[in-house]
C-alpha cells in the first residue's frame, strides 16, 4: 500500500443506548468532524462506504437509506464482515483510493445493537447449527474455552485475565468517548459476577452504540500523516472444530491473524518481529482474546504471552497496548474495527490527547469477525516511506 493516508478522523461517544439521536444523526455527527479534521466539506469527498450490521442486530431497516446527509451524487456502499465490518469498510477506502477510482473517499462504521431486541438471540446463533449444536456455544462460551485452553497451555491465571481488564479500563480513562470512564481494579475484575469459567463481567466488553468515521486520502496536507503502510486480511475455516487441534496453528494460535499482521508487516517493510512498532489497537472484546494476539502479531512468543502481558502494564513499556483502552470499555461491534484504526491514526498524527503515546511513529491495528475467523491488521506510520 502506498500513497494512501488517514487525513481525517471523526467518532461519536459510545453509549449503551444513543436514544436521543438516529442512525442518520450518529453517522453524521461521526461523519462531520472526520472531514472537518481532514480540513474538507463532505461535498468535497468522492465516495462513501458503510460499515453496518444486518438489520437484525442495527435493529434499523436499511440503515444505508439514513445516509441523507451525504451530498447527492456520490456512490453509497455498505460492507458486513461480522466483528471486522469497520475494517471492510476502511479496506475497500482504501483500495478505492489505491486503484485510482477516488481521491478521498470517507468511510462510517455503525452501530445500533441497543435498538434491536434479537440481538442477544442472533448472536447465539452464529456457530454451526449442526455439528456444534451440543456444546451451546456462544461468543462467550467460546472466549471462555479459548481462555481456559491458553491457561492450560501457556501458564496464564485469572490474574493475568484480571490484570489485563483493569489496565483497559485505566487507559480508558483518558478516551472521551469511551462507554466506561472510570477505574476499575483488579480485585474489582475478580471479584465481578461470573460469566462462564473463567471470565468474570469485567473482563468482557458491555454492549455499545455509535458511529466512527475516518477520510482516505492521496493528496495529504503539510504535516505529519498517518500513512497506510499496510494491509492483510485473511479468513479461516467456519467450524470451531477444524481450527482445535490441527497442525498450522490451534484453536488459540489465531492463524489468520499471523498471516495478515505477516502481509501487513512485509508491506511496510517492517521486519517480523516488528521492533519498530510502538502502538498496538487489539480488537479484543475480552482480556483474554487479548492475549492470543499478543503472539500472532509477533510481539512475543506463544509461550512467552504471560510475561508479555505483565510488562503491558508498564507505562514506559516500549509497546503500548490499547492506550484507548480497546473494546472492553466501548465494543461497538461493527464499529469497533475501525475505531481501533482510528484510534492509531491519531496516535500516528500525534493527535490523540491525553492518550497520545510518545514517538508513536509506528502503530499497528487488528479486527477480528464473524465466527473469529475473520482477521485484518493494519499497519500506519509517520512517514510515508
Amino acid at each position: 500500500m502506498s500513497g494512501v493516508a488517514i487525513t481525517g478522523v471523526g467518532q461519536t461517544t459510545y453509549r449503551r443506548r444513543h436514544a436521543e439521536r438516529s442512525s442518520g444523526e450518529l453517522m453524521q455527527i461521526a461523519a462531520e468532524a472526520a472531514a472537518r479534521d481532514a480540513g474538507l466539506e463532505l461535498r468535497e469527498i468522492d465516495a462513501f462506504v458503510l460499515g453496518v450490521a444486518p438489520d437484525a442486530l442495527c435493529g434499523v431497516n436499511c440503515p444505508e437509506k439514513s445516509s441523507f446527509f451525504l451530498p447527492v451524487g456520490r456512490p453509497v456502499m455498505r460492507v458486513n464482515t461480522g466483528g471486522t465490518t469497520g475494517g471492510a469498510a476502511f479496506h475497500l477506502a482504501t483500495t478505492m483510493v489505491a486503484a485510482g477510482e477516488a481521491h478521498h473517499v470517507l468511510a462510517i462504521g455503525l452501530e445500533r445493537m441497543g435498538q434491536a431486541v434479537t440481538s442477544q438471540a442472533v448472536f447465539n446463533t452464529i456457530f454451526d447449527p449442526i455439528y456444534e449444536k451440543d456444546i451451546a456455544l456462544s461468543t462467550l462460551t467460546m472466549a471462555a474455552m479459548r481462555a481456559s485452553m491458553l491457561m492450560q497451555r501457556y501458564g496464564y491465571t485469572a490474574e493475568h485475565w484480571a490484570t489485563v481488564a483493569a489496565r483497559n479500563f485505566r487507559n480508558a480513562r483518558a478516551n472521551p468517548y469511551a462507554q466506561v470512564r472510570r477505574e476499575i481494579t483488579v480485585q474489582e475484575v475478580k471479584d465481578s459476577p461470573l460469566l462462564a469459567w473463567p471470565i468474570h463481567l469485567y473482563e468482557a466488553c458491555p454492549m455499545s452504540e455509535g458511529a466512527c468515521a475516518v477520510v482516505v486520502y492521496d493528496r495529504p496536507p503539510e504535516g505529519r500523516t498517518a500513512w497506510v503502510r499496510g494491509i492483510g486480511s485473511y479468513t479461516d475455516t467456519y467450524a470451531m472444530g477444524d481450527r482445535t487441534r490441527r497442525r498450522e496453528g490451534s484453536l488459540v494460535d489465531l492463524l489468520t491473524l499471523q498471516l495478515a499482521a505477516r502481509r501487513a508487516y512485509q508491506e511496510a517493510g517492517l521486519d517480523d518481529p516488528p521492533d519498530r512498532l510502538r502502538v498496538v489497537e487489539l480488537h479484543a472484546p475480552f482480556s483474554s482474546a487479548e492475549a492470543m494476539a499478543y503472539p500472532a502479531l509477533g510481539l512475543c512468543t506463544a509461550a512467552g504471552g504471560p510475561a508479555f502481558a505483565e510488562g503491558t502494564l508498564d507505562p514506559q513499556a516500549r509497546v503500548r497496548v490499547n492506550p484507548s483502552g480497546g473494546p472492553q470499555p466501548a465494543n461497538p461491534v461493527s464499529t469497533t474495527a475501525l475505531v481501533r484504526i482510528a484510534e492509531c491514526a491519531n496516535q500516528v498524527r500525534e493527535r490523540a490527547g491525553k492518550m497520545q503515546v510518545d514517538d508513536a511513529d509506528w502503530a499497528v491495528a487488528t479486527c477480528q469477525g464473524g465466527a473469529s475467523q475473520f482477521s485484518m491488521a493494519v499497519v500506519l506510520a509517520a512517514a510515508r516511506g
